[in-house]
């Protein structure tokens, strides 16, 4: 696999974990009827795998919600969490065998315990609320909780390199890259926004026009709609996400398959194929 073509993918490495903590953060005067809110703070994060102190990370995500919960009585509560747990655009990734910790506000943190699924972890976070509200004195204010979600994932050694080195390309030929970057993720991953920012980057370097037609094709079941194989593409190796079966792919004269998007942004800056550097013919 090669470099991300603009945002690394959040969900196509098998090996990651995920970190939830919760703590209350402060109190201050009501707010109407207000009484309770959620600061969340969801981020991935990518390291290599034979980085065991994970000390060299590379951001994929990062985003922070203020998000009002409604506590008049438990099925309101219960509504709300789901409400939040469930919203794609804030947490875009399954929650599954995630390490919950309570933080004390002196620093302490409760033991490690691991939640299976989404249902595990939404008790957990209605009884942290719940015992929050009961406080005497919250009676008359507005409490604020900080949930942190974290998933770390772990990428082969080339493929990080891979990463590190495209990154650092990216800020040698554009000064504003970096806090570009850091911008585009923070922030739902709308994917007609992403096509936006990376055709917005792609387009301030030098335009090469390629003197042929991509061909289109519909992927069916590790097939394409010629029939050909692609069960050694299953996904596309500029973006790193799976083909949808059902979906469209482009084919290059090599034979070599991307997602339609992807290829037509690499191939503004290159004029080879990503994976075999087969050279196609441009227009200077």
């Amino acid at each position: 696999m090669g470099p991300p073509a603009w945002l690394p993918p959040l969900n196509s490495h098998q090996k990651s974990f995920i970190d939830v903590n919760i703590h209350e953060s402060h109190v201050g005067p009501s707010i109407g009827d207000l009484r309770l809110l959620i600061m969340l703070h969801v981020y991935v994060d990518f390291y290599s795998e034979n980085d065991d102190g994970m000390e060299l990370v590379f951001p994929g995500f990062v985003i922070t919600h203020c998000r009002p919960i409604n506590v008049k009585n438990h099925e309101a509560l219960e509504e709300s969490l789901w409400d939040l747990i469930l919203d794609e655009d804030l947490i875009p990734f399954p929650l599954r065998n995630c390490f919950w910790t309570v933080g004390e506000l002196h620093g302490s943190q409760l033991p490690l315990l691991l939640l299976p699924n989404e249902n595990a972890l939404v008790g957990k976070i209605f009884d942290f609320l719940h015992w929050v509200r009961k406080k005497p004195k919250n009676d008359d204010l507005t409490a604020v909780v900080n949930l942190e979600i974290r998933k770390n994932v772990t990428v082969p050694v080339e493929e990080f390199a891979s990463w590190i080195s495209w990154f650092e390309e990216q800020k040698r030929i554009d000064p504003k890259f970096d806090s570009e970057y850091s911008k585009a993720i923070r922030g739902p991953r709308d994917m007609s926004e992403v096509y936006q920012e990376a055709e917005s980057l792609m387009a301030r370097r030098p335009a090469k026009i390629v003197n042929w037609e991509l061909q289109i094709v519909a992927v069916n079941g590790g097939k394409d709609d010629d029939g050909a194989s692609m069960m050694a593409e299953e996904s596309c190796s500029i973006c790193l996400e799976e083909f949808s079966d059902g979906g469209r792919g482009t084919r290059l004269p090599c034979s070599h398959m991307f997602h339609e998007n992807c290829v037509v942004r690499w191939l503004r800056g290159n004029h080879v194929c990503p994976l075999c550097r087969y050279e196609l013919p441009i227009d200077e």
